[in-house]
């Protein structure tokens, strides 16, 4: 029964991705499916249906007795929802509770094997229950966790001042490593002094130079041209 088609017979749709009772294979795929409608007719065999209002008269073999709750919760709050009971807290008061929710949880009687006149109850253990026993361990469990935090922090502080002193140990000797093989380059390689030299000024050598005659530097001197200005006459001529 398909919710939406109001119907009650089956009808053939187009169903596309997405909608109930159809199963894509391929992207963007959609394909014509027998559905069934939601209105209630004759060929219907069973229904799934939760009572919501009681009415004046009572039902025969559903409202006309009551049957005890064959499982009930199992968390604590679960318990306390169900029977109203309300949360208490303190240390004085808590047994007193979980005593009250221990009583209220609902237990399932039956045959034992060995002595089948004899009946047994069996319980379910309670889930999330606060009890003495688990605040005590809580407490202990913080106690161990501030222990650990403070060694550690002991732990590192020790281990700081160990570390501190091995690297000024370490720094000291690196220092007298270098200073004693300054000091043995030092022995080893004398510096070489530079010895003084005696520089002697090498004697100024004076040429004598001949005086050239007045005579030889007219004739070497080049020949003054003077440029003449052409007739009119001839450069009309050119032109032409």
């Amino acid at each position: 029964m398909k919710q939406g088609v109001f119907c009650n017979n089956r009808i053939r749709l187009l169903l596309s991705p997405g909608t109930s009772g159809y199963r894509v294979k391929r992207k963007g795929e959609r394909k014509r499916r027998s559905v069934r409608g939601c209105i209630v007719g004759p060929d219907i065999k069973t229904l799934s249906l939760t009572l919501i209002k009681k009415g004046e008269k009572e039902i025969p073999g559903l409202t006309d007795d009551t049957r005890p709750r064959r499982l009930g919760p199992k968390r604590a709050t679960g318990i306390r929802k169900l029977y109203g009971i309300e949360k208490v807290e303190g240390e004085k008061t808590l047994t007193s509770s979980c005593a009250l929710i221990k009583k209220h949880v609902i237990r399932r009687t039956f045959n034992s094997k060995k002595t089948p006149d004899a009946k047994r109850q069996k319980a379910p253990k309670i889930q999330r229950l606060v009890t003495e026993t688990r605040l005590r361990r809580k407490r202990i469990q913080k106690e161990d966790k501030i222990k650990r935090w403070k060694r550690s922090i002991a732990l590192s502080e020790e281990y700081k001042k160990v570390y501190d002193a091995y690297a000024l140990k370490k720094r000291a000797e690196i220092k007298e490593r270098k200073a004693s093989r300054i000091s043995a380059s030092a022995e080893t390689k004398p510096v070489p002094v530079p010895a003084k030299v005696e520089t002697k000024k090498a004697p100024v050598v004076v040429k004598e130079t001949k005086k050239v005659p007045a005579t030889v530097v007219k004739k070497v001197t080049a020949p003054v041209v003077k440029k003449v200005a052409a007739p009119v006459k001839v450069v009309e001529k050119a032109n032409k």
